[in-house]
């Protein structure tokens, strides 16, 4: 079941419509804020920000006021590479395609929650792999708790939240660098003290950008390198003039053997793996 796979560690964002989904009826039938709350599951946009679970939204809508109505549910700011728009030659599918790839994520790393049958079968089969489901059909609350891992700070938020910046610059024209200077934006930095809790959920959950594609369990520590045997592993930090992208790769070599080599699926289309 598509929404049972939230629970099981492979989506990283949900793609929210917002008509008939995120609040009951249209909002033209919401005329008051108590009507638009009534019944709404924008609460658990939060609740899966804190989770590390990201939300966008992608909908028929008139952007302005459809922002405004997340404004007053208190959720805009958790929403990324929102498409909202009552263009005519707007399409779900492509939008739903446009947000991912400028997420880095792939369409099995999603899951496009729409009232709509027509719309989630279009966007299923325009995206395989992509995820749907009715909004009656998402596990109950107390399931959504358990999803994902806990992140209190929505730190995987704030990360998505800096790409998403990025992205922005980079439509608007406003960064024209080219390979040199895209280079002198990002460094690589090895550091003796990880976060070891990171770097074990970057190597399971990361399959994009990990050109090796070995995880680790657990289990797994750093080892330390006078040892016999031991993997020197370089962690990778990544900052640009957006802000810090943080513990975002690893580079392990064992007796000298390419043994991982990987990078949060974040930094795709920002070159740091010709770094």
């Amino acid at each position: 079941m598509a929404a049972a796979a939230l629970c099981d560690g492979d989506v990283k964002m949900v793609i929210w419509d917002l008509d008939g989904t995120l609040w009951r009826g249209t909002l033209d039938e919401a005329d008051a804020d108590d009507d638009l709350a009534d019944g709404s599951l924008a609460p658990l946009i939060r609740l899966l920000a804190q989770r590390g679970i990201v939300s966008s939204v992608c909908s028929f809508n008139d952007e302005e006021r459809a922002r405004a109505a997340l404004q007053r549910l208190g959720v805009w700011e958790l929403i990324v590479f929102p498409a909202i728009s009552f263009d005519s030659a707007f399409s779900k599918p492509a939008a739903i395609r446009a947000t991912l790839s400028a997420a880095g994520l792939s369409p099995a790393n999603a899951l496009f929650c729409d009232d709509e049958p027509r719309h989630r079968a279009a966007a299923a089969a325009a995206l395989p792999g992509l995820l749907t489901c009715a909004p009656s059909l998402l596990p109950p609350e107390s399931a959504l708790r358990r999803c994902g891992s806990a992140d209190p700070g929505c730190s995987r938020l704030q990360k998505y939240r800096l790409l998403e910046a990025r992205r922005r610059a980079e439509a608007a024209a406003v960064s024209q660098a080219g390979a040199g200077d895209a280079a002198a934006q990002r460094f690589l930095d090895s550091c003796e003290v990880v976060d070891l809790d990171r770097l074990v959920a970057l190597t399971q959950r990361t399959n994009r950008l990990n050109y090796t594609r070995r995880r680790r369990g657990c289990r797994w520590g750093r080892t330390t390198p006078h040892l016999p045997g031991a993997c020197t592993e370089p962690s990778v930090y990544v900052s640009d003039r957006f802000g810090e992208h943080g513990l975002a790769g690893l580079v392990a070599v064992r007796r000298g053997a390419l043994r991982h080599f990987l990078f949060s699926c974040r930094l795709l289309g920002l070159h740091v793996e010709d770094a």
